[in-house]
């Protein structure tokens, strides 16, 4: 399958979508990356996680910005 940016943004919202579920004060990530993941078939590492938990998401783009070009 070839690279989609588009796709990889949707699969980091459902990534955090995840984690905000079961991220409460007492749970660090590991447990999270460790156990909660993998029930959502989920598989990355932490070095992964910490590039997506760190991701600035692009706002929706309009059509006038898509016109001018």
């Amino acid at each position: 399958m070839a690279y989609n940016r588009n796709n990889y943004i949707k699969r980091a919202k459902y990534i955090i979508s995840v984690y905000n579920q079961y991220k409460h004060a007492d749970v660090p990530d590991t447990r999270i990356l460790n156990n909660y993941f993998p029930q959502h078939n989920i598989f990355i590492s932490y070095r992964q996680w910490m590039n997506i938990k760190g991701m600035v998401f692009p706002t929706q783009e309009t059509e006038q910005q898509l016109t001018l070009f």
